[in-house]
């Protein structure tokens, strides 16, 4: 069944509505007619399986209403990992939230490193929310992240807590050291710009504790990194 995004708390048998955007894809998009099933989804963990109903002729309804039939609450992922990224040029990012979001990251947040290709102001974020969105309902995970404003890195690390992996320039001597003697239960990701992390952010990150992870020899574009590394972690931890 599609999925549609409905930001409330699910109850059996309540009707609801749709929001605008989200009846333009279910009618125009999707073509559903009433009486057809579809998924319901809040980014809180809430899944409902509803059925659309009749509220007249398709072009003038602004706000879709559906039954809801079912409802399920399904428990956050074991492994809490919060994403640092770099953002990459134009629609790079994209990617980046989008295999976040698929991979169930639980919080994203945009870091400003000292060879950043790209520096977004807090409206980007404001953007980019929809594409978490849109992830969300493509993979059918309920859960949306949260996304934090761009940050500086120096603040970003400062305020950062818990175990974490930083994507390093692959090293023999990294390689042996890419692991945890344990299993967590909150991890931190840090991946940095295009440049890679300077030396003095590198050093920081050490400091703090953070480990170097790497997935093989080659050095990787933030968005295959974010994926390769994100499912590198997911195999280990999961």
């Amino acid at each position: 069944m599609p999925s549609y995004y409905l930001p409330e708390t699910f109850n059996v048998g309540e009707t609801v509505r749709l929001s605008a955007d989200e009846t333009a894809h279910a009618l125009r998009v999707m073509r559903l007619e009433p009486g057809e099933r579809l998924t319901l989804l809040n980014g809180c963990g809430g899944r409902a399986a509803a059925v659309l109903l009749d509220d007249g002729p398709t072009c003038k309804i602004r706000e879709a209403s559906c039954r809801i039939e079912s409802t399920e609450t399904v428990p956050r992922p074991q492994l809490s990992i919060v994403l640092y990224v770099a953002p990459p040029r134009n629609k790079n990012m994209d990617t980046v939230l989008k295999s976040a979001t698929e991979l169930g990251v639980a919080r994203i947040v945009p870091v400003i490193c000292r060879y950043a290709v790209s520096r977004p102001d807090a409206s980007a974020a404001a953007s980019w929310s929809q594409t978490l969105v849109t992830a969300m309902k493509q993979s059918g995970n309920p859960w949306l992240p949260e996304l934090n404003a761009p940050i500086a890195f120096s603040d970003a690390l400062s305020a950062s807590d818990g175990d974490g992996f930083f994507g390093a320039v692959p090293r023999e001597d990294d390689l042996r050291t890419s692991s945890l003697p344990y299993t967590p239960s909150r991890l931190s990701l840090w991946v940095g710009p295009e440049g890679g992390f300077s030396l003095e952010e590198e050093q920081a990150l050490r400091i703090k504790g953070l480990i170097p992870l790497t997935v093989g020899p080659w050095i990787l574009r933030v968005e295959t990194a974010v994926t390769a590394l994100l499912g590198s972690l997911l195999t280990q931890f999961h």
